[in-house]
């Protein structure tokens, strides 16, 4: 009983963080593939905040959990 319901917590946690990355991947997959040297200033800014925000929101939990 109590190994099914941890296996149906499981799938439902995989379920609601996995959907939005799916959509994510698939939006990231229909864009066209440039050299960094073709796209204006303002991409490679943005490109450089999502990458920050990524890198900021995977490693601010971790140093939380490490050193807090």
């Amino acid at each position: 009983m109590t190994s099914d319901l941890l296996e149906g917590l499981l799938q439902l946690i995989g379920w609601v963080f996995g959907w939005p990355l799916r959509l994510f991947r698939r939006w990231l997959d229909r864009q066209p593939d440039r050299d960094p040297s073709q796209i204006s200033t303002l991409h490679k800014v943005g490109r450089l905040t999502l990458g920050g925000l990524l890198g900021l929101l995977i490693l601010a939990p971790l140093a939380w959990f490490i050193w807090g």
